[in-house]
């Protein structure tokens, strides 16, 4: 029996369109009133969950920025969190500037005041209302709060995504957990040694009290990977990456076919 149900949020959850569909909506609320928690297991940082409880009426946790920080999703408390070290970050940067000497950064922070800086050459994929702050990578680590560090290639590098992640793990999967999450956005991230979507939901369940078989678990990027792998039930949307089919036991309709709503309806029976 499914105790606790883990979704990833974009490609998975979410619709091409960045939206929630009114039957994934429905099926999350249905699993909530059978007495099967839902957790949201992301990429993202917090600053981006407030809008995701909004639209899916889901209040509960989070586990944010690839499995470094546990989030309470009504209150935007960080509940848990795990630190990239600043000696360990800069000597990444450092190894990852020896691949690419352009390559640019920017870090996350569990901060509410100042939650993301970049240096002046990264390029943000999405636009934020506020300004962004622009710092030498060195100075990036100073509120010892960074949950993730990021990096994108120079223009003279000429990698995709998989190929980017291929590089930075010849030279830095020694001391961080190197991921990837969207294949048209060449963007590296990175987290402590040891974190990942994996160990956070496998630590977030036994806090619960619940086993591995009784975890399922949805994604289709490769930092989903670990989670399916470890989940009692691994599932892939029919939108995945190769690397999550290749790990999943469930193979499910794509992300603009509700496939969270049909995996839940699998899951309670329905």
């Amino acid at each position: 029996m499914t105790q606790l149900f883990a979704t990833d949020l974009d490609g998975t959850l979410l619709n091409s369109a960045g939206e929630i569909s009114t039957a994934n909506i429905a099926a999350l609320k249905s699993a909530e009133n059978s007495g099967l928690p839902v957790v949201f297991v992301t990429g993202r940082p917090p600053r981006w969950m407030t809008k995701i409880g909004h639209m899916t009426g889901i209040h509960g946790h989070a586990i944010c920025a690839n499995g470094a920080l546990i989030l309470d999703v009504a209150t935007g408390a960080v509940l848990q969190a795990d630190y990239l070290d600043r000696e360990l970050g800069l000597d990444v940067v450092n190894r990852l500037r020896q691949i690419d000497p352009g390559i640019s950064f920017a870090v996350e922070i569990a901060d509410e005041e100042v939650s993301f800086v970049i240096e002046n050459n990264y390029r943000p994929r999405w636009e934020t209302q506020q300004e962004v702050p622009k710092v030498p990578v060195e100075e990036m680590f100073n509120s010892g709060r960074v949950i993730k560090l990021m990096a994108r290639p120079s223009e003279h590098a000429r990698l995709d995504a998989d190929q980017f992640v291929s590089a930075a793990e010849d030279v830095a999967s020694d001391i961080v957990d190197l991921t990837h999450s969207n294949i048209f956005d060449v963007l590296l991230e990175m987290s402590p040694g040891g974190v990942n979507k994996g160990t956070a939901l496998e630590k977030f369940a036994r806090n619960l009290g619940v086993s591995q078989p009784a975890v399922a678990a949805v994604g289709d990027m490769p930092n989903d990977v670990p989670m399916i792998a470890w989940a009692g039930q691994g599932a892939a949307v029919a939108n995945a990456h190769q690397s999550v089919k290749a790990v999943a036991d469930i193979f499910l309709p794509s992300n603009d076919e509700d496939a969270v709503a049909v995996f839940i309806q699998q899951l309670l029976g329905n």
